[in-house]
């Protein structure tokens, strides 16, 4: 998942990713049993299960969702268990999950509107969604949830709508994401070096950030970048690889105060030299220092989750939910943090998940955005992710 950015502070981070691993070392954990207490409360008041077991129970007709979404194998898998925890819950409702490949999401959904055959709801990207949006083919998420039982708008944090305006939000985040350094821990064993830090505080300075990529970035003849005998021409290990699209470059952009768009909205500030500068560093990686691949030679590896479990490189400026894939194929990896310019932020990006106006069954796909959202469904992705999953 990716796309769309917003920055998040790092304590929150840091919280969020404590969470997760507390949460999984806690749940195969027997010795958290209910108190008397819980157990009267329990007794005393309607569970949810109960109240999901008397809605199974009404009659309703079948209906199915067409749901249209992208990601790696394992975000499909998860997605695959999420929907059908969803229809264990709801029975009547049978969910269409269609993965498409990320490259050609656009053009596929394109495709599928022009064609009538637009899905119910599903994944979007914020370049898509926005000229959509002003066509009206979104439903206003804020005019279900001002209609919800369960929940009300001071449940949600502001940042997470794609709004239009105060009282139409079009769609809701997928995924609250961020960027990191993800490193193969036997590379860095192996060539006696320090683990990045995990601290913004203590975070690498791009220079020292280049030194370590040298010492890890070695040739078919064994010879590290640092060493005057290095072969550029004929690498077997990179120190750190990076994909071109807008996240990792602007996650580099903004650690060094720079910025897309002006803060007036309207000027473009890449052309801007805290914006270049920070451009051209990561061009010296692949062009000057010969510590990266470059976008060609990258098109020969499947993914950067690969790159690193198959030891093609020793680091990757990546996205959390690389997570799924690593923690999946048991690499021995850590997350540090991104090196530092001016200083060391982490960015956040999220697409978004919308409910189509041509839907029938927009009700229904109101509760499938609903469990997704929510710990209930999203949890299946996280637990995955840390291999806390049975």
């Amino acid at each position: 998942m990716r796309k769309s950015k917003f920055i998040l502070s790092a304590t929150v981070l840091t919280l969020a990713f404590s969470s997760m691993l507390t949460a999984c070392s806690s749940s195969n954990n027997t010795s958290n049993q209910p108190s008397a207490t819980d157990q009267n409360a329990a007794t005393s008041a309607p569970s949810a299960q109960s109240t999901a077991t008397a809605q199974a129970e009404e009659k309703h007709d079948p209906v199915t969702l067409k749901f249209t979404y992208w990601g790696s194998p394992q975000e499909k898998t998860a997605l695959e268990q999420a929907t059908k925890k969803f229809t264990e819950k709801y029975p009547w409702i049978t969910v269409d999950a269609i993965h498409i490949p990320e490259a050609d999401y656009d053009a596929k959904i394109t495709a599928m509107v022009a064609g009538n055959e637009a899905p119910d709801l599903g994944y979007m990207h914020g370049e898509l969604a926005d000229p959509w949006q002003k066509e009206n083919k979104f439903v206003n998420l804020f005019e279900l949830l001002d209609k919800d039982k369960e929940l009300k708008r001071e449940d949600f944090l502001d940042y997470i709508w794609f709004k239009s305006s105060a009282d139409n939000a079009y769609g809701i985040s997928t995924a609250g994401e961020t960027f990191g350094l993800f490193y193969n821990k036997d590379l860095f064993d192996a060539a006696k070096v320090a683990y990045p830090p995990s601290k913004p505080e203590s975070a690498w300075s791009w220079d020292e950030f280049v030194e370590v990529a040298k010492k890890l970035t070695i040739d078919k003849n064994g010879k590290n970048a640092a060493d005057p005998a290095f072969d550029p021409n004929n690498i077997k290990q990179y120190g750190v690889s990076f994909e071109t699209w807008y996240g990792p470059v602007q996650a580099t952009v903004i650690n060094n105060e720079g910025e897309w768009i002006g803060k007036d909205g309207k000027t473009f500030s890449f052309s801007k030299p805290e914006a270049t500068e920070a451009i051209q560093k990561l061009s010296d990686l692949i062009n000057v220092y010969h510590v990266a691949p470059s976008p060609v030679q990258a098109k020969s590896i499947p993914s950067q989750a690969i790159a690193l479990q198959s030891k093609l490189v020793a680091m990757s400026m990546h996205g959390q939910w690389i997570n799924l894939d690593l923690g999946a194929a048991k690499v021995n990896y850590d997350i540090g943090v991104l090196p530092k310019l001016k200083r060391s932020v982490p960015m956040g990006i999220s697409g978004l998940s919308v409910i189509y106006k041509s839907s029938k069954h927009i009700e229904e796909s109101w509760m499938l955005t609903k469990f997704l959202e929510n710990p209930e469904g999203s949890w299946i992705y996280t637990k995955m992710a840390y291999g806390c999953l049975p």
